[in-house]
């Protein structure tokens, strides 16, 4: 058996890929560190050598004044222009004029030198692109500013990446728009995909069917002039704009407008709740191609850009389903069911966008068969799809994972690549990856909050899609990720401004300190969670509440879970960070509850404050050792009361829920952890299917060292005169394993439980003879040791004599099914132990999942008490056997 350790907190990559004392973002291809800094003063001025579009030289303006607010120097120059300029501090290079277009060479090389630096590009587009990567590197010391001599070679290494803004659900006026389109140039996104129609509104101005804005979008929508104003701000930024127009479902707006083409008898108003409804598009009668080829012919000619995007997607069919006109149609063509009748649909389209030199864009319920390989195939349901269009020869794009408006942590679109390494995919399947997009869909952001649900994460994908795949280091993004936030607000974004501004008007202008530390430590609810059915929230609620400033990846949450780690992991001085924190929180609701009392609209978050301060109470008491005083019993029902209040604690208040849970409660298992083992009234069988463990309380746990791994453990514990027995009940959506006999070499690394005994509980540093492990993989094969030879390696040669079952739900090593995870018996004979069982006879333990990676094929566990090294008894629980009289001496509840 092997020495584990544990690895921080994810999938760190390549640590030497990235500099720690560089803050760029997306991080470049190739970065060479080199001797020296080019210092600026107010004589600095910027000259271009080559050919070039025009918005070279308005970015490179542009890119002075930014440069001079950041240093104050009041540069003399003021315009960059074509003309030649001798002894320029940056000498700009390029060969030719760029294009915005889809596959445009945005590569780039950048020397800092002691003397002066020059930026290369094939054309101004990657020009552009290597500005943001000079505004990045500004420094300043002692001496003043200055920018670190490297030499960096760079490119993307997809060619499309962009952001989806939903304007339909909730409109986002024109100054939203542009400050978002500065945000993605700062992260070298180049593709603005704008979600014009949707069942809440449609949102441009149509000269041939003026109707549509007119009825269906309560006033507000773009003009033609704003939507090309749009595109010229775009353009000069190196940002293509396409636009989509969704159908044949989410389509009341368009029937508000038209209720000739409907599916269904109207009339049709509105929609103001979110959701997917109903209406849908008549693809049976020629008036829908005749208002949407009009419509589509108009809007391509607004919209220069060759990708069109028609939806496609959540169309339920119910309407088409109840209409006799629409059957008979369909079976007069010999189309059998919905999905075909779709197809044809899409197929009359394309033929539409063909006439106009467009590509069609749609989300990946447009794949079907027969649909012509021109379409491109926008996949929002899973990397399953994904795969499936580009091995069949379709163009893709990747939003499954990126959907930022479910308020997920950044490192889980961090570590979402649209060719994970495990990708099946040939080499040339792979070219049929265009890229991704973030998706920002506006149910629930207004203009006030939509920045601060789209930034700064989305340069977390920005990242992921211009970056070397290799580069995952989730901490080292996260430190980056922060200091680009702040550089991001340069641009107007409001993503940090605006929640003290909402915080402000929820205390009618009174202190918010005290708020600010609470909502600093939550998140709005993740998910749907937030606005189940679509029914909690209508489109004019207000969206300026607590969970509107609360924000994914809560700052204060993330730093003090970062101390909780290290001091885990065996950095003492780190507990100095952690009780600043906690006794800040433990105070903090006697500070706030005046606050709420005063406010009625924050009555909702009086139980989450409360809440905070008590489980940082918690928090001290375990590292303080209140939770260890008294006898076994005392210590157990301590213990299990503190796992009470934290589980209690995990209810949501204001539509939002605390952050600091988890790891307050590895303090208190670090500290305190007592699991009880009680005394089976009957007979144990073991067979794996838990008919005999009726009468248990689970315990569970779940990873806490590894990021974007959703399993969980549940355990129970018992005994009798003869045994020590376990019970684990472990999902798993991927069951792996290769070893099917005792002690096979690489057991370790299969899917599969471990659990290890320090029989004389003497909480050693080293692993002896009074300790026991064993690991039981999902095919029942089993390697067990004791103590240790003096090699320091594991005594697999002693076996014992478990009897252990193993019940899989699922099919080990088969990737494409869904499995649901395994169920392992074990018994362990007292003789086998050494010991004599009895009432309140403690032991050590720790209890663990092993794993496969599904992605990168590594070995991975994650144990009840998320140790460094879980095979060091100095970190294990207590394990005490308790009579079968111990319900009316504990409290002892489920964890």
């Amino acid at each position: 058996m092997l020495l584990c350790l544990g690895s921080g907190l994810g999938f760190s990559g390549t640590d030497s890929v990235t500099h720690d004392d560089l803050v760029l973002m997306p991080y470049p291809a190739s970065v060479e560190i080199k001797e020296g800094k080019f210092r600026l003063n107010k004589d600095f001025t910027i000259a271009h050598e080559g050919k070039a579009h025009d918005r070279l030289f308005a970015q490179a303006t542009r890119m002075l004044r930014r440069l001079d607010r950041k240093t104050g120097f009041f540069f003399t120059q003021e315009f960059v222009t074509p003309e030649a300029k001798a002894g320029a501090g940056l000498v700009i290079k390029t060969q030719r004029p760029g294009e915005v277009r889809f596959g445009e060479d945005e590569s780039y090389e950048l020397t800092v030198g002691d003397n002066q630096i020059i930026l290369s590009a094939a054309n101004d587009i990657g020009a552009i692109r290597g500005m943001e990567t000079l505004l990045q590197l500004l420094k300043a010391d002692d001496e003043g500013y200055y920018f670190p001599a490297v030499e960096i070679n760079d490119q993307p290494r997809f060619p499309w990446r962009g952001i989806m803004i939903d304007v339909a659900r909730h409109f986002q006026p024109i100054d939203v728009i542009k400050r978002n389109l500065d945000g993605m140039a700062a992260v070298k996104m180049n593709v603005l995909h704008l979600h014009l129609v949707d069942d809440q509104g449609f949102r441009v101005e149509s000269k041939v069917y003026p109707q549509l804005h007119e009825k269906a979008s309560d006033g507000k929508y773009f003009t033609q002039q704003e939507i090309k104003e749009i595109i010229r701000y775009a353009d000069e930024l190196g940002i293509r704009v396409y636009p989509e127009f969704d159908v044949p479902g989410h389509a009341t707006s368009w029937l508000v407008a038209f209720p000739e083409l409907a599916s269904a008898p109207g009339p049709y108003s509105i929609e103001r709740n979110s959701g997917i409804f109903d209406p849908t598009l008549n693809p049976t009668i020629e008036k829908t191609y005749e208002v949407l080829g009009n419509l589509f012919v108009e809007m391509s000619n607004l919209f220069p850009d060759p990708y069109f995007h028609i939806g496609g997607d959540e169309n339920e069919g119910h309407h088409w389903d109840q209409n006799q006109d629409i059957q008979k149609f369909m079976k007069k063509h010999g189309i059998k069911d919905n999905h075909e009748l779709q197809t044809y649909f899409n197929k009359r389209l394309l033929k539409v966008l063909d006439k106009q030199n467009k590509k069609m864009v749609g989300w990946d319920e447009i794949l079907q068969p027969d649909l012509p390989k021109t379409a491109i195939i926008h996949s929002w349901r899973g990397q399953e799809g994904l795969a499936k269009a580009a091995s069949q020869g379709y163009k893709t794009i990747l939003s499954n994972g990126y959907y930022i408006d479910l308020m997920k942590p950044a490192y889980k679109h961090y570590l979402n690549d649209p060719i994970p390494a495990n990708s099946t995919l040939t080499d040339e399947q792979k070219k049929n990856v265009l890229g991704g997009e973030a998706t920002m869909w506006s149910e629930l952001v207004t203009p006030t909050t939509i920045d601060s649900r789209i930034w700064p994460r989305t340069a977390a994908i920005a990242e992921r899609l211009w970056s070397p795949a290799e580069l995952r280091d989730v901490e080292s993004m996260y430190e980056r990720m922060g200091e680009i936030s702040f550089l991001l607000e340069e641009h107007g974004l409001t993503h940090i401004r605006n929640r003290d501004v909402i915080l402000r008007n929820l205390t009618q202008q009174a202190d918010i300190e005290a708020l600010k530390v609470l909502s600093n430590v939550v998140e709005p609810l993740k998910g749907y969670r937030r606005n189940p059915g679509g029914a909690v929230y209508k489109t004019y609620s207000p969206f300026v509440l607590f969970a509107d400033a609360a924000i994914a990846d809560a700052p204060d949450a993330r730093v003090f879970n970062r101390l909780v780690t290290d001091y885990l992991n065996g950095n003492s001085e780190a507990e100095e960070g952690i009780k600043t924190w906690l006794q800040l929180w433990s105070a903090n609701h006697e500070k706030l509850a005046p606050v709420i009392a005063r406010s009625p609209v924050l009555w909702s978050i009086k139980d989450l404050s409360a809440n905070l301060s008590a489980i940082a109470k918690i928090g001290l008491d375990a590292l303080e050792g209140e939770l260890q005083e008294g006898d076994i019993m005392s210590q157990l029902n301590s213990y299990h009361s503190a796992l009470a209040k934290l589980e209690q604690s995990r209810e949501q208040g204001g539509r939002t829920d605390l952050q600091v849970v988890n790891s307050i409660k590895q303090l208190v298992k670090s500290k305190a952890g007592v699991l009880a083992a009680y005394r089976a009234e009957n007979n144990v069988t073991v067979d794996g299917d838990f008919s005999d463990w009726n009468d248990v309380t689970w315990n569970y746990f779940v990873p806490a060292k590894h990021l974007n791994w959703n399993d969980t453990c549940h355990f129970a514990i018992k005994w009798d005169k003869k045994n020590l027995y376990f019970a684990f009940k472990v999902d798993n959506s991927n069951l792996q394993a290769l070893a099917n006999s005792r002690d096979k070499e690489g057991l370790h690394m299969d899917d599969g439980i471990e659990f290890l005994l320090d029989t004389d509980f003497d909480r050693s540093k080293e692993w002896k003879d009074d300790d026991l492990a064993y690991h039981v993989n999902v095919l029942n094969a089993i390697i067990d040791d004791r103590g240790s030879l003096k090699n320091g390696e594991y005594n697999n040669g002693w076996n014992g004599n478990a009897k252990t079952a193993v019940k899989v739900s699922g099919t080990v090593n088969d990737p494409s099914d869904k499995d649901q995870g395994y169920q392992v018996e074990v018994a362990i004979s007292w003789k086998e132990i050494g010991k004599a069982p009895k009432d309140e006879l403690v032991m050590g333990i720790d209890l663990c999942v092993n794993d496969r990676d599904d992605v990168y094929q590594q070995y991975r566990y994650f144990d009840y008490m998320n140790l460094p090294v879980f095979h060091m008894p100095a970190g294990f629980a207590k394990l005490v056997l308790v009579d079968k009289n111990f319900k009316e001496r504990t409290s002892f509840e489920q964890e």
